[in-house]
Parts: C-alpha cells; structure tokens; sequence
C-alpha cells in the first residue's frame, strides 16, 4: 500500500519538489520494477497515492523505467523512499 504525502502539495499550476534521494537508496531504485506514475511533459514520478495528481491522468512505468526517462521522484509522495523500503522489508 502506498504511504501518504509527506510533504505539502503545491498549488495544482506548480511543479512539486523533487525528492531528494540518498546514493544508497538510489542504486536500490535503479534495479526496481514497480509502477510509479508519470505525467506526459513533466519532469516528476509519483506513487499512485500522491496527492499531487488529484484526478490527474497518468501512465504508469517501472520506476526503473521512470529513472531512465530522466523522470525525477516527487517529494510530496517520496515514490524512492517509500519503494526502497518496501524493498528492504521483502
């Protein structure tokens, strides 16, 4: 299950933040095939539960993908720190 915002969303018309992930967890993300959501031309992924996207459409891409891309994680949902912890915990 995907964990609540941690930070305050933005307005609707700003970027959100970009999370600011840790080397460590950074090689963990690289080998990730979980879903993460994107937005056609912007530069930020997004847990399915970011509330950022409110009603927004998506398209959903392995993180792994998503990083490839040269998408960055949002800091409002935290997709890198909530996925590499799950990864950890499995």
């Amino acid at each position: 299950m995907d964990e609540p915002a941690t930070a305050d969303t933005p307005p609707a018309d700003e970027e959100p933040p970009e999370e600011d992930t840790d080397a460590a967890d950074l090689l963990v993300v690289a080998d990730l095939v979980d879903e993460v959501r994107v937005l056609d031309e912007r530069p930020r992924y997004h847990l399915s539960s970011c509330s950022w996207l409110a009603g927004r459409p998506t398209l959903g891409l392995p993180v792994q993908e998503a990083r490839q891309l040269q998408f960055t994680p949002c800091a409002v949902c935290t997709p890198d720190a909530v996925l590499v912890r799950r990864s950890r915990a499995t």
